[in-house]
């Protein structure tokens, strides 16, 4: 079952958790792994984009490779804005054709995200990790038919709001296990933990691997 849908960091069983990583990074060898190859927005450069956008592509032929991302845009960046969108576009359309959701990095950018999706008329689901705007920004993206996937810090209101078919819980770069995330997140929506890693873990299924 996965249940951590976002993490830098592969736990022992490595096959509950969806792992990120990015060009000059390599997979683990585990074959009881699932990743997320994709093109953080911090990293990128003018001269190294066509080689990390043929560096993404090839990762797709990975069979573990179940999302691209994580990619997306931040405005407190110093990375140029062109830069960032010509990124993030090339990410949307690979995703479209080879059918794959967009794990999405949003700093600031709302707006400008989903612009993006309304013009290329994404059919591909996304999720917007480390979720921790306002219950309002919650249903906004819920509107968009996009998933969210709430860290160890958020607002409990926002969470509250987020139907659990859309829900995901993720560790990100923290050394919290995720399973501590859960416990809290299950007392918050008054259900045990076990009631939610079931209904997380069959979001990630549907969600990941079409189940």
């Amino acid at each position: 079952m996965l249940l951590d849908s976002h993490t830098h960091r592969l736990p022992l069983d490595s096959a509950t958790a969806l792992l990120s990583y990015f060009p000059g990074q390599e997979p683990p060898p585990a074959r009881a792994c699932y990743l997320s190859a994709g093109l953080h927005p911090w990293y990128l450069t003018d001269d190294a984009l066509p080689a990390q956008l043929d560096w993404l592509e090839r990762q797709l032929a990975d069979r573990r490779v179940v999302a691209i991302g994580e990619v997306g845009l931040d405005k407190c960046c110093p990375v140029a804005w062109e830069l960032q969108e010509k990124a993030f576009e090339a990410a949307v359309r690979l995703s479209e054709e080879r059918e794959k959701p967009l794990v999405i990095h949003n700093v600031r950018a709302t707006a400008e995200l989903m612009a993006v999706r309304k013009r290329v008329r994404a059919r591909q689901p996304w999720v917007i990790h480390g979720f921790r705007g306002k219950k309002e920004l919650a249903a906004s993206w819920l509107r968009q038919g996009c998933y969210l996937s709430f860290g160890e810090r958020y607002a409990p209101e926002a969470l509250l709001a987020v139907p659990t078919d859309r829900l995901l819980l993720e560790t990100d770069d923290s050394r919290e296990p995720i399973r501590t995330l859960y416990e809290r997140v299950a007392a918050l929506r008054g259900l045990s933990v076990e009631q939610l890693e079931q209904a997380v873990g069959r979001t990630a299924d549907f969600l990941f691997f079409n189940r």
